[in-house]
């Protein structure tokens, strides 16, 4: 009898899976190849699995399957299911080689100055030996890193108008952002947007990002890019180039605010307001947390947004 029910409790975790495979896929086709078995059998284990229940989960048509309300409730749970016993073999695994556990971490570098000391010490004391790598990088290569498995996890600030829906992002905390020119500088006196546009700009993210930002800062208002944009992601270099004359630099105010205060740089009184950047803890939808990525994920969270 317990090795019947275990063969039943097996067999619905594979249709479970299955199910989530359609919903990621969209497709009958599509999940039969991302589970590396036959169309048929995908739809054999759907039937199976609705018999079981006595509900409809999905709706068939000519463009492809959607999930029904019922479909849609069991493949939230389904996620987590699926998650944890992976999680479970994972560790389970470990426990029997006795292996040292391995973590990747991808961190952009405005958000290393964002509570990561922190975490990063909270980690290491609850994993001394754990194979932990850290990479401070630029957004594109957080993304492609985690598009093509080199980072297990990511730590970075994003805005909304950044395309993020193919990753799961656990927001930490946000962050207001701030014009400045260098301390005297004539623009301070008139900071109107129109004067503004025709100096000199220096952007700290991605240059593809620079057309949403601008539209998100404008408004209703509609004004021509400024002509003059340039792109630094160093943050030692950005301070040195903001405090040249006749530049206009775009800030999170927790980084602007010691510039200020040393009377390096001023802050611009505009009549517009700029997009707030989120902090965001970002992996692949199919991540299987091991118990060290987990930790790391609590140690990051306790860490909070701060200097």
């Amino acid at each position: 009898m317990a090795i019947a029910n275990a063969y039943e409790r097996a067999m619905k975790t594979r249709q479970l899976q299955t199910l989530v495979a359609i919903a990621e896929r969209g497709t009958l086709m599509a999940a039969a190849e991302a589970l590396c078995i036959s169309q048929p059998a995908v739809t054999k284990s759907i039937k199976e699995l609705e018999t079981q229940l006595g509900l409809q989960l999905l709706v068939r048509s000519g463009a492809g399957v959607r999930l029904t309300p019922y479909g849609e409730v069991l493949v939230r749970r389904a996620r987590t299911v699926i998650a944890e016993i992976a999680r479970a073999g994972q560790e389970l695994e470990e426990m029997r080689t006795s292996a040292d556990p391995a973590l990747s971490i991808g961190v952009s570098l405005l958000a290393a100055s964002a509570g990561m000391p922190d975490a990063l010490r909270a980690f290491r004391q609850r994993f001394p030996a754990a194979q932990l790598n850290v990479y401070e990088c630029q957004p594109a290569q957080i993304v492609d890193g985690l598009r093509d498995g080199s980072f297990d996890l990511c730590v970075a600030f994003v805005a909304d108008t950044d395309v993020t829906a193919e990753f799961r992002v656990t927001p930490l905390g946000s962050v207001t952002q701030s014009l400045a020119v260098s301390s005297g500088d004539a623009l301070a006196k008139e900071p109107l947007l129109s004067t503004l546009r025709d100096a000199h700009w220096l952007y700290n993210f991605a240059r593809e990002s620079v057309p949403a930002f601008w539209s998100a800062f404008c408004g209703a208002r509609e004004l021509a890019r400024p002509r003059r944009i340039s792109v630094c992601t160093s943050q030692r270099l950005y301070a040195d180039l903001a405090s040249e004359p006749g530049v206009v630099s775009v800030w999170t105010d927790f980084l602007l605010d010691e510039y200020v205060a040393r009377g390096v740089l001023a802050r611009l009184d505009v009549d517009a307001s700029l997009p707030r950047l989120t902090l965001g803890l970002m992996h692949r939808k199919d991540l299987v947390f091991s118990a060290a990525a987990q930790y790391f994920v609590e140690c990051v969270e306790r860490a909070g947004l701060h200097d």
